[in-house]
């Protein structure tokens, strides 16, 4: 959930982001003589990572929000199937082979993506690697997959593909072209990993913004929850909503960024892992949850489960959210549904939509 920003506007002093969601930065002057706040960005993880930490030394306040980018460095560095020699890389190359070695933190996330596999009935799947490489690979070449392509894809996908040792230690991949790929959710833990560092560091008050998965800690320096922009994903540079939160992660999946074209038409990059196919049943998905990791990977199966069944899936799960769909016939006017939680938490921003609570 973001609001897009400029980075001229981002240093200017709006904690924004280039993803679905922006943080309104507000400023009260009885804790301005007290704490006083930094604010920086880092190009990571495909996006631009925006954080930013409050303490009365500026010095300390900057020590703790690079310690926090070490830590999303980390999580790429673990869990990117951009990098050859990732735990996910190298489990993807052993698949159908044998097991390979994972860290905690890779244990933890897989673990999370299995859960949340359940809780979705497999609408969130983080084994749709080779959905994702088949349809890159299509795009390349400026055409559709074949059905006969997806089949094969699909017929390696699914929780039961995936094993782990109970001990944490390794992770394995059934059948030769498995592949994992943490898009879904690895985003998210990286924002939560930062926070805990910044909190380790001291700071109470902070933000962590990762291209539409961000996580805030405390409460917002007027000592109300943070206000957090949601994007329009008909008009991805305006917002749509606002919503309070204070101590929670915030994630909104939705194609409007990330697309590719083929034939002249747009495919969203959220893949069905029952179909094979782009996701359209909603223009946006936006979760509330105690961590970030969690409100990705929900986000991601919100976005798939369309209405309906993205409502009851944040009910079963225990989170707050909202879906932004289109209204039959009104072609100009999308409806926002969101969950009872969310009643006074938030507030519609844009005239031509329409709240369901």
């Amino acid at each position: 959930m973001t609001v897009a920003t400029s980075r001229r506007h981002f240093l200017g002093g709006c904690a924004g982001s280039f993803g679905a969601l922006v943080a309104f930065r507000s400023r009260s002057a009885a804790r301005e003589a007290e704490d006083r706040t930094v604010v920086l960005g880092r190009p990571l993880l495909g996006t631009v990572v925006e954080a930013e930490s409050d303490h009365p030394d500026l010095a300390a306040a900057r020590r703790a929000l690079e310690a926090g980018f070490e830590r999303i460095v980390d999580v790429d560095r673990l869990m990117s199937t951009f990098r050859p020699d990732s735990e996910i890389s190298v489990l993807n190359q052993n698949a159908g082979i044998e097991p390979a070695p994972i860290s905690p933190e890779t244990n933890e996330v897989l673990s999370e993506a299995l859960l949340v596999a359940r809780e979705s009935g497999g609408l969130m799947d983080v084994t749709i690697h080779p959905l994702v490489r088949l349809w890159a690979q299509a795009g390349l070449q400026g055409r559709l997959p074949a059905r006969a392509e997806l089949d094969r894809a699909l017929a390696v996908l699914g929780a039961s593909q995936l094993t782990l040792d109970p001990r944490g230690r390794w992770a394995r991949l059934e059948r030769p072209g498995a592949g994992v790929d943490l898009g879904g959710i690895a985003k998210g833990y990286a924002v939560d990993m930062a926070v805990e560092a910044l909190r380790a560091h001291g700071i109470r008050r902070g933000l962590v913004n990762a291209g539409g998965d961000l996580r805030v800690l405390g409460r917002a320096r007027t000592g109300e929850p943070w206000r957090i922009g949601v994007r329009d994903p008909r008009r991805p540079w305006a917002l749509l909503a606002s919503l309070l939160v204070e101590d929670e992660g915030v994630a909104t999946s939705g194609n409007y960024f990330r697309f590719v074209t083929i034939g002249g038409r747009e495919y969203g990059h959220v893949l069905n892992p029952r179909t094979g196919l782009p996701t359209g049943a909603l223009l946006s998905a936006t979760v509330v949850a105690p961590r970030a990791m969690r409100a990705d990977a929900l986000a991601t199966a919100a976005l798939i489960s369309g209405r309906a069944g993205a409502l009851a899936l944040m009910d079963r799960a225990g989170v707050n959210g909202l879906v932004v769909a289109h209204v039959n016939g009104r072609p100009n006017v999308v409806v926002v549904h969101a969950t009872n939680g969310l009643k006074d938490r938030i507030a519609v921003l844009d005239r031509t939509a329409v709240l369901e609570v």
